[in-house]
């Protein structure tokens, strides 16, 4: 398809999905993009962080209850960190905090799952510079007290997750609503136990939402948070949201600013599913991208970073 014919596509597709919601949107042709390949044995990277100079990701389900640190430049796996006592279901998305490291086990396209869960522990564990650790975690189990239908269907349910960052004390949880195309905004508690997640919003995204990443230094050139994602036809976007003055727990504050951009085709740019800034001067947007094949297609996994055309 002609590149031209493409971006214009996008655009068009993208002011009619945000019509109503007063959202800028921007174009991927005024941006170029940095191409980071990753082993094979992140063909399904499912998140994206960036922590002390690396990235850190992880595998979706039927992976290795494991995290792992990435070389910013090569790529390469540099650190493999084994979590115990844990099995990985579905885990679909890593968060930091100043102490602690969230791994989110919530992906849940078949709306059926009963034991959903969120493990953690000292983020000062990975000071460690040998190639495999271990470290002990633990555990969060809860439940959306809103789900009664736990057997709606594959890709049917509104309660699949794979987005959470921790901002002001709390694990704040973003839903991917299969037939909503819509987000709802829970939180968490920090605290091992069970409890159920606090529904605090409903946000109209338009597109699947797989990955969410908050910079809540005022500032930074970044500031604010920002959504990964892509429509069942296969668009990828990534939103930014000013974060809201006001205090409280809500975040799409009617005041905020919002920006999307269409990145393309999931058949050409990949799988989007994870999303983080990396410190830079100034800093970057960069998200990953799980191995995608479909017919003549295939984008490998790889780490990608947008840049304006004018530096």
């Amino acid at each position: 398809m002609n590149k031209i014919f493409l971006a214009a596509l996008l655009i068009l597709l993208n002011f009619i999905l945000n019509a109503q919601q007063n959202i800028d949107t921007l174009s991927i042709e005024n941006y170029k993009i940095k191409t980071i390949r990753l082993p094979e044995k992140l063909a399904e990277i499912s998140t994206l962080e960036f922590y002390e100079g690396y990235y850190w990701g992880l595998n979706d389900s039927g992976g290795k209850a494991e995290i792992y640190k990435i070389d910013p430049e090569s790529g390469k796996l540099i650190q493999t960190v084994k979590i115990g006592d844990a099995e990985n279901e579905d885990w679909e998305e890593l968060a930091f905090s100043e102490k602690e490291v969230f791994i989110g086990d919530f992906g849940n396209n078949l709306g059926k799952r009963k034991n959903l869960a969120i493990y953690y522990f000292p983020v000062s564990k990975l000071d460690s510079k040998e190639p495999e650790i271990s470290v002990a975690a633990e555990k969060i189990e809860f439940s959306y007290p809103e789900q009664k239908n736990f057997n709606p269907g594959n890709k049917a349910t509104n309660f699949d997750c794979e987005a959470m960052f921790y901002y002001k004390g709390k694990i704040n949880l973003f839903t991917k609503e299969w037939t909503n195309l819509a987000t709802t905004h829970y939180m968490l508690e920090v605290k091992p136990g069970k409890q159920q997640a606090q529904k605090v919003e409903t946000f109209k995204t338009n597109y699947l939402v797989t990955g969410a990443f908050v910079d809540d230094n005022p500032i930074s050139n970044t500031n604010g948070f920002y959504f990964v994602g892509y429509t069942p036809d296969g668009f990828a976007f990534i939103s930014g949201f000013s974060l809201p003055k006001k205090e409280g727990t809500t975040l799409f504050d009617k005041k905020i600013s919002k920006f999307s951009l269409p990145l393309g085709f999931t058949a050409q740019v990949g799988q989007v599913e994870g999303i983080a800034i990396k410190p830079e001067n100034p800093n970057v947007i960069c998200y990953s991208n799980e191995d995608f094949k479909f017919k003549t297609f295939h984008a490998e996994q790889s780490v990608q970073c947008i840049y304006s055309l004018a530096e």
